[in-house]
């Protein structure tokens, strides 16, 4: 009798969507093992097994989702490429996003309750981070529990918290933070201060977020961090929010945080559109912008290879120092147009906004088979949810027999 409770409690709808939204925002090494994580490929497995036992709907996610990989394996059949490795995980993610997007659009969670996931998130990296360094501190490199395991990097000031390394951490912690600012604007309905962001009630949140983001060692975090500022940003603070970010920064060259020159490096060196300057600047860095700025310095629409993308995608020995790669390499512009339709349709709100820039300079402006960018879709698509659908002293949305779309 326990065990069926227990069974029907996690089948319940909100146990399940709040499943996904965690597990594919943490990356827990000592049981994942790594970027192929047998739990998460276990999960996703029964991921249709769910879509037709919770009395399937069809939403926008289904239709533009089908499509695109529809369009996909197309295109691989054409091209001789047919790869479970791209193809078959893509699938995979799809399906696990359809269910969550199903979740979402039923109303399965309120607007108190998804926020306070956020934060809880963001304060549970912190807690993980700080038992980290306490343990390299004093020598300790194993420490499974919180999630040390000997991996080749860990040091004082590279550490990866809940996920495989620092920047998947940076990625999430950006959209997470931003999803729980989004979410406490619907709340109040406006724009979340400064000084509201440190007030008492959100003290532990916005410290916990600043001391992963700077304490983690990478690079990324402060690229996130430079993009969620600009939130803050209006014409009433500027004349203060400014100074804060060149203090922070100076803060940063004063304790000569490597990760926060490279960002700087980076930045400029893409500032001058060269693939090459970007490359010679932070080569790791360099790999997730490249592929973004060609598309806007060397996409040639006359090309049949442009549209379908290219014919051999194998990934040779020195795949991360080419210089002439494009987001739409694999399947073509055609299918990534697919692609944005399918983001910008289920997940971010407006084009012009933060999350836009976000999913541009942490994502790469591409859903690739890997958990975080999945992780971070989800957190926007609660969002996006909210930001529709919310009304005022609501707590949950009752009439379930209302259009599921947005």
């Amino acid at each position: 009798m326990w065990i069926l409770q227990k069974i029907k409690f996690i089948y319940e709808d909100k146990v399940l969507a709040t499943i996904m939204l965690v597990l594919f925002n943490i990356m827990f090494v000592p049981i994942e093992q790594g970027p192929f994580s047998p739990v998460k490929i276990g999960f996703m497995g029964i991921c249709p097994l769910i879509f037709i036992a919770k009395k399937p709907i069809v939403t926008k996610a289904l239709v533009l989702a089908a499509i695109y990989w529809v369009v996909c394996y197309t295109l691989s059949l054409l091209k001789g490429e047919m790869r479970f490795s791209t193809l078959g995980f893509l699938g995979m993610y799809l399906i696990l996003y359809i269910n969550y997007y199903s979740f979402i659009v039923k109303g399965t969670f309120t607007l108190e309750y998804f926020t306070k996931v956020l934060k809880y998130l963001i304060i549970a990296y912190a807690v993980v981070l700080i038992g980290q360094q306490m343990c390299v501190l004093v020598g300790l490199r194993n420490m499974p529990l919180l999630n040390l395991q000997n991996q080749f990097f860990l040091s004082i000031t590279k550490l990866p918290s809940l996920t495989l390394e620092p920047s998947h951490s940076a990625r999430i912690l950006t959209f997470t933070m931003l999803g729980y600012l989004r979410c406490m604007e619907i709340k109040k309905g406006k724009r979340i201060s400064l000084q509201e962001w440190f007030s008492p009630e959100q003290r532990i949140v916005t410290f916990s977020f600043l001391w992963s983001m700077l304490m983690m060692g990478s690079g990324t975090a402060f690229v996130g961090m430079g993009v969620l500022s600009l939130y803050f940003i209006t014409r009433k603070t500027v004349i203060y929010i400014i100074p804060l970010i060149i203090g922070m920064f100076m803060l940063g060259q004063s304790m000569e945080l490597k990760q926060m020159d490279r960002a700087v490096a980076l930045a400029e060196a893409a500032s001058t559109g060269s693939a090459e300057e970007a490359m010679a600047a932070d080569g790791s860095g360099a790999t997730r912008i490249i592929p973004v700025m060609n598309v806007f310095t060397q996409t040639d629409v006359t090309q049949l290879e442009t549209w379908i993308g290219k014919k051999n995608m194998e990934k040779d020995k020195y795949w991360w120092k080419r210089t002439d790669t494009k987001i739409y390499d694999q399947y073509g512009l055609l299918a990534y147009l697919i692609l944005l339709t399918f983001v910008f349709s289920c997940a971010i709100h407006r084009f012009f906004s933060l999350e836009s820039l976000l999913f541009l300079a942490l994502l790469g402006a591409n859903l690739i088979n890997f958990y975080y960018v999945w992780g971070c879709l989800m957190i926007m698509t609660g969002v996006r949810y909210f930001q529709n659908n919310y009304v005022e002293q609501s707590v949950l949305i009752t009439d379930q027999e209302k259009d599921y779309e947005d």
